[in-house]
């Protein structure tokens, strides 16, 4: 339950950096406004998101072009004592 909510907690965050206009205040009254203004904003940071993998897949690719060895990394979180 925690994981999750950080993870949407980060996610809105970075939501909050990649917005623009406005100071990030929704000045509209109307309710299908601000659920467009929020819709929209989703978008763009999934869409900044998903073009940071892409960057991230095809940097992965040339390196691993040019000879070097590139193994997927298990991450594991450390247990609470």
């Amino acid at each position: 339950m925690t994981a999750a909510t950080n993870k949407v907690e980060s996610f809105n965050r970075f939501s909050q950096c990649v917005g623009f206009g406005k100071g990030g205040v929704i000045a509209d009254n109307d309710p299908v406004e601000q659920e467009k203004t929020a819709k929209f904003n989703a978008l763009l940071s999934n869409a900044v998101i998903f073009h940071n993998a892409l960057d991230i897949a095809e940097i992965v690719r040339q390196l691993q072009a040019e000879g070097m060895d590139i193994a997927p990394r298990t991450w594991h979180r450390p247990r609470r004592t």
